[in-house]
């Protein structure tokens, strides 16, 4: 077999292969064998027909099978006879290929390699940190947040409503005299002030007493969600059918067990307090990692393999669509635009995640930093925790899964965050 090896760039080579027309034969002559003993055929029994005729027949399967099957064996046994070891970072590209029956085969394969860059300094890198002492008002906000969640609305008959309430209406909107999707409901709830509608139309529910009628007319937002109202008038009937007021747990020993399943408010607030620190840890961790980030990327320019940036790419869009699907938007109701916007603008940021990790890795290496099976343990007990399930379980289904690699080098990679940031220069914000 012959092989020639040219660089193109800095991550990009082209391998030229040519394989000799006696092992090309051997190989297609096997294949026509394969064939004859299973064709069958009008006229001959099972594995008789003459091979000429067989050859006639499945001559275009022939060609397949040795393009599809075969050539990347060729291509793999190729790379196995250069100098020095070429390890492509995707399937090539296939160009100029030669296949006739007793000739030599010959392609040009295009591909892509990891780039070679000699690493700079990546220790003693100066990086900022917020303090994440918790502050007492923090506590404060969250046991709120608790008490809201557990509140309960008591009726009341004597009164207007007003800010805080639970409104219960009946209500029916038109535009130009015509009911419009979504525009009617009946015993809808309403907590006035959330803005959980429109301004317009809770500020109008503000001052109704249970039992009162009240038509009003309001204009859509110009950039409302629905574009068949957006910007238009519509004229709203209103009911009032019940209004509640919120009334809030107290703060006791009996919330502590229902709200935070704890036995002591002030084993709650200890908690609370832990939840919160270990929210800012994560949250000064990711900007300090975004700070080494553009310290590292800067400091190691290199071409990138531009089907890295494609995988990468591809990825933040699958995870972007699930991110709208969460917040109830489909994506392919965005027109063309905004669907081409959103793939673009994940580019740059494709580029920058995988400048970044190959950066990483190198740094890995040098530092032999590997994912071992205590880190494994680790993240699938933290699994386990979080799903509720045992932890022999979460291994089966991630193994399952076929994606055990890609967890372990995950792994390998956020040690060799922490590595990173427990050797740079820290100061306050």
């Amino acid at each position: 077999m012959k092989v020639n090896v040219s660089d193109i760039s800095g991550c990009t080579k082209e391998v030229e292969v040519e394989v000799p027309a006696e092992a090309v034969q051997a190989k297609v002559d096997e294949i026509y064998k394969t064939i004859l003993k299973e064709a069958k055929l009008p006229g001959f029994r099972k594995g008789k027909a003459p091979m000429d005729v067989i050859k006639k027949q499945y001559k275009s399967n022939v060609r397949e099978e040795m393009v599809q099957r075969h050539l990347p064996v060729y291509f793999r046994t190729a790379l196995s006879m250069t100098a020095t070891k070429i390890e492509p970072v995707a399937d090539p590209q296939i160009t100029h290929l030669q296949f006739e029956e007793g000739s030599a085969m010959k392609f040009v394969a295009t591909i892509e390699i990891k780039p070679a860059f000699t690493l700079k300094e990546y220790k003693g890198l100066k990086l900022k940190k917020e303090n994440t002492k918790v502050k007492d008002d923090e506590v404060e906000k969250a046991l709120d947040g608790m008490r809201d969640q557990l509140a309960e609305f008591i009726p009341v008959e004597d009164r207007a409503a007003k800010d805080d309430d639970l409104a219960v209406i009946d209500f029916e909107g038109k535009i130009d005299g015509k009911p419009f999707d979504g525009g009617k409901a009946n015993r809808y709830p309403v907590l006035l002030g959330a803005q959980g509608l429109l301004k317009d139309f809770e500020t109008n529910l503000i001052g109704m007493k249970k039992g009162e009628t009240k038509t009003f007319k309001m204009k859509f937002p110009e950039d409302y969600g629905k574009k068949e109202v957006a910007g238009k008038e519509a004229e709203f009937t209103v009911t009032l059918q019940e209004i509640k007021v919120k009334k809030l747990p107290p703060v006791d020993d009996e919330f502590a067990k229902k709200a935070g399943q704890t036995e002591t408010v002030k084993e709650l607030r200890e908690k609370l307090e832990t939840q919160i620190k270990s929210r800012k840890e994560a949250a000064e961790r990711s900007k300090m990692i975004e700070q080494i980030g553009e310290k590292l990327i800067a400091d190691h320019p290199f071409d990138i393999p531009v089907s890295l940036i494609n995988m990468e790419q591809q990825r933040l869009v699958q995870q972007g669509v699930e991110r709208l699907k969460q917040q109830g938007i489909d994506v392919n109701k965005l027109n063309k635009d905004q669907q081409k916007d959103f793939v673009e603008k994940l580019r740059p940021v494709a580029q920058k995640n995988v400048q970044m990790a190959l950066i990483v890795e190198k740094i890995s290496a040098a530092e032999k930093i590997k994912c071992e099976d205590a880190d494994f343990d680790a993240y699938v007990a933290k699994i386990s925790q979080n799903v509720n399930q045992p932890a022999d379980a979460v291994k089966r289904y991630l193994q399952s899964q076929g994606n055990l690699e890609s967890i372990k080098e995950w792994i390998q990679y956020e040690k060799s965050l922490d590595f990173l940031i427990a050797q740079a220069k820290v100061e306050a914000a």
